[in-house]
């Protein structure tokens, strides 16, 4: 098994390569991925197929199941019009009809999705970093590090056409399926954001609707032992010092400890981000970004902090970690 992982992943770079040679043979698992090639037939008469029975595909794209829902979905919307068709009319519910509608909406979109998920597997297996590698006479041409025509066009697709795919895979077959809320339809909640998005980090992390919380990195009496809610609004600021501040618009937080001040720092919400002030206090306010880099915040100027971020109040190094949970 690990010969054959070297033969697929050989030109790959050194860090591949290192890591399968020194992970044993005997913990090595293989574990076969099928799919099932597309069929232009669904049904037959008053029955029909929906999701891995008529398309499964490779994992790579992540949709084998989303392809089920959608089915289901615009299944059930072929099937209410038929309904509400023989409602009004007063007519028997043509049952045939809106089968042969849903296989025939669902069918161009589901086989370029698999086509989509087949095409990854063989980019992943196929790689080649540099022009030469697999040549076998012209495998000289690899000293030469010249980049594969392949590794070049994969780095144009990626960066161009790639958030264009994925708002389309990622945002529903919406010009069909048109009753569905638009809660649950990624297109209609993303507008034109979706590429923005993958471009832009800060963006994202401003969209995020998930819950900040301040968690406690460690333990003693003097420090807070529960996570604490940081909340979304402007007009509510939280408040750290040793005791507890009386405020009507805000909350504090009290860490009874030597190094940390009166009034030690401050945490707002703008924008939906958040910011850490600190308040002239004497042992000073940390903040250790995600690659640990530690840096002392500036008196009475807000700095913004992200989500992994630790935060130190006083000199002791008796740190917050801050995380987000959705």
């Amino acid at each position: 098994k690990k010969e054959r992982l070297l033969k697929i992943f050989g030109g790959w770079c050194d860090n591949v390569v290192d890591l399968i040679n020194a992970t044993d043979e005997e913990v090595i698992l293989r574990r076969d991925i099928y799919d099932r090639v597309p069929i232009m037939r669904w049904g037959k008469g008053r029955v029909t197929l929906l999701g891995d029975s008529v398309h499964a595909m490779q994992p790579n794209m992540g949709q084998g199941g989303c392809m089920a829902i959608e089915d289901a979905y615009q299944l059930a919307l072929e099937l209410e019009k038929a309904w509400n068709q023989s409602v009004e009319t007063g007519t028997p519910m043509d049952i045939e009809s809106p089968l042969k509608r849903y296989e025939k909406e669902r069918r161009i979109r589901v086989a370029l999705i698999y086509g989509m998920a087949r095409m990854a597997a063989i980019m992943a297996s196929t790689y080649r970093p540099y022009l030469g590698v697999g040549f076998g006479p012209l495998s000289f041409l690899t000293k030469l590090r010249i980049p594969h025509p392949g590794r070049v066009g994969g780095r144009f697709f990626i960066k161009f056409a790639m958030p264009l795919m994925l708002s389309w895979v990622l945002g529903g077959n919406s010009s069909k399926l048109e009753g569905r809320s638009p809660s649950c339809r990624l297109s209609d909640k993303a507008s034109n954001q979706l590429q923005r998005w993958f471009e832009d980090d800060d963006a994202l992390e401003r969209a995020l609707t998930g819950e900040w919380y301040l968690f406690p990195a460690s333990s003693g009496d003097n420090y807070a032992a529960q996570p604490i809610h940081l909340i979304k609004d402007e007009q509510r600021p939280l408040t750290i010092g040793n005791r507890s501040q009386a405020s009507t618009s805000g909350v504090s937080l009290a860490l009874s400890s030597p190094q940390v001040s009166d009034i030690h720092a401050c945490i707002t919400c703008k924008d939906n981000a958040f910011y850490l002030t600190d308040m002239q206090s004497q042992y000073g306010t940390w903040i250790t970004d995600n690659e640990g880099r530690r840096y002392r915040v500036p008196p009475n100027f807000p700095v913004r902090f992200h989500p992994s971020d630790i935060i130190e109040f006083g000199s002791d190094k008796k740190p917050f970690g801050n995380g987000i949970d959705s």
